[in-house]
């Protein structure tokens, strides 16, 4: 991972990041705090600063994010929901339970930790910005990569985003999504596991390279700082164009 970019654009905020120990969600934390912002991550896998919570246990995301207001000194003013699993299972051989599954973890995780920071942050009276994650696999389907479920999961992201904006604006709340392309990332890695593969895929992208988790990061920080104050609703794509073709 490249460092991060230092600004001051999130000086003084306090900010929780889901999927944190790794990937987008790792860099995601590396970028907020270049600009300033006390981090509390989030994540199955254990790591300096991070606090070790299946965000599709509502019960422990209802600790987790108490704990992490104690150890931020106050209600989180910034959250991004990072946290997801990509099964690449065809419909046919899907189960019941690994369905289910990628909607707790992808969908349901995010809505328990947006809803506990509101409320968290709606007691203390402060704004809060939130970013979830969607994907260009909302709007684009590969079926030689059967992953309709967490393609699924997105497109629920998306609309959810817009949702949250609209029921909690009056509260001092704004939420957009990002849609992140073909960025390389652990997950990735699993699916383009040789040059070969890596070169196929960087031939889809108009832009000619994979993403990088600090393209997205970049994104997710300037959605959650007052430059984007009038934006709530929105899903931003963040794919080298992978859409355009």
């Amino acid at each position: 991972m490249t460092k991060a970019p230092t600004t001051s654009r999130h000086a003084g905020s306090r900010a929780i990041v889901t999927g944190a120990a790794s990937g987008i969600g790792a860099a995601c934390v590396a970028q907020l705090r270049a600009e300033g912002a006390e981090v509390v991550g989030f994540d199955m896998q254990p790591g300096e600063g991070i606090t070790v919570v299946d965000v599709a246990d509502e019960t422990a995301v209802i600790r987790a994010v108490v704990e992490a207001e104690r150890q931020l000194g106050g209600a989180p003013t910034v959250l991004v929901c990072a946290a997801g699993i990509y099964p690449c299972v065809p419909l046919l051989e899907m189960t019941g339970a690994a369905w289910h599954q990628t909607f707790a973890v992808n969908v349901s995780g995010s809505m328990f930790c947006a809803r506990e920071a509101v409320i968290t942050a709606k007691r203390a009276g402060t704004d809060l910005s939130i970013v979830l994650f969607s994907s260009v696999g909302a709007y684009r389907s590969d079926w030689s990569e059967p992953s309709a479920a967490y393609c699924a999961t997105k497109a629920a992201i998306t609309s959810l985003a817009r949702s949250m904006a609209g029921e909690w604006a009056p509260f001092g709340v704004r939420v957009n999504a990002l849609a992140p392309g073909l960025i390389d990332t652990p997950m990735l890695r699993r699916t383009a596991d040789s040059e070969a593969g890596a070169a196929a895929i960087r031939d889809r992208i108009p832009l000619g390279r994979l993403g990088a988790g600090e393209d997205v990061a970049r994104v997710a920080c300037f959605l959650t700082s007052d430059e984007a104050a009038y934006m709530t609703g929105s899903t931003v794509t963040v794919d080298g164009g992978y859409l355009v073709r």
